[in-house]
């Protein structure tokens, strides 16, 4: 069967353990040159969270959707569409920072993923993912960004439970998807179209992970 992303190639491991983690500082590496689009996929607990806070706190240029509102920290926290745009133009012209959006409705979901397509040079990271999009449907900025945001340097990042619940454009756009533990027969079934392999991801320990395809933002080692 023919997959979303022709282009994905060999496997990579790795483990990440946030709490050991340098923050923020010269340990931040800049936006990648060119965009990159990626997903991080795995059931509750797998860590999948722990190793997107760990990216984020290594990336330069970060804005955060905190769709729960607690499981990112290390930057400004904005809650309004007015107070996520003021700080933008505050710091849009620095070389680094942080921005963490806890959004207590539609209005501000909105408001950051227009400011990501409105934006250059930056790197969103989209906690709880498939809250924004389905396998039919996907909120249209962040589908215009996954599209076209390779020729403005936007690079976003996913985090879900479900990989089969995740829209076909995301996965179509994919540089690289990062696989933890999951045990859901569809969710392995649609894993082993792009190239994992389902026994190994079905016992994957936590904060361990598997990967196809690459990446030049930092990973933990």
């Amino acid at each position: 069967m023919e997959t979303d992303q022709q282009n994905l190639p060999a496997h990579h491991q790795g483990t990440a353990n946030l709490e050991n983690s340098p923050q923020g500082g010269n340990h931040r590496q800049a936006t990648p040159a060119d965009n990159e689009v990626g997903l991080i996929l795995g059931k509750k607990g797998s860590g999948k969270t722990t190793l997107a806070r760990w990216i984020a706190a290594h990336t330069k240029r970060a804005v955060i959707l905190d769709t729960l509102g607690r499981d990112y920290g290390g930057g400004c926290v904005v809650r309004s569409p007015d107070s996520l745009r003021a700080y933008w133009e505050r710091v849009k012209g620095f070389a680094d920072f942080c921005v963490i959006v806890r959004p207590p409705d539609d209005r501000t979901i909105d408001a950051f993923f227009r400011l990501v397509r409105e934006s250059t040079d930056l790197v969103a990271f989209v906690e709880e993912a498939d809250r924004y999009c389905s396998s039919w449907k996907m909120q249209k900025d962040l589908e215009w960004s996954l599209n076209y945001g390779r020729q403005f340097g936007q690079s976003v990042i996913g985090c879900a439970r479900r990989p089969a619940a995740i829209h076909p454009t995301w996965r179509a756009n994919a540089d690289f998807i990062i696989a933890h533990n999951t045990q859901e027969p569809n969710d392995l079934a649609w894993l082993n179209e792009f190239g994992f392999d389902p026994e190994v991801v079905r016992d994957l320990a936590p904060f361990r992970w598997e990967m196809v395809g690459q990446t030049n933002l930092r990973l933990p080692r």
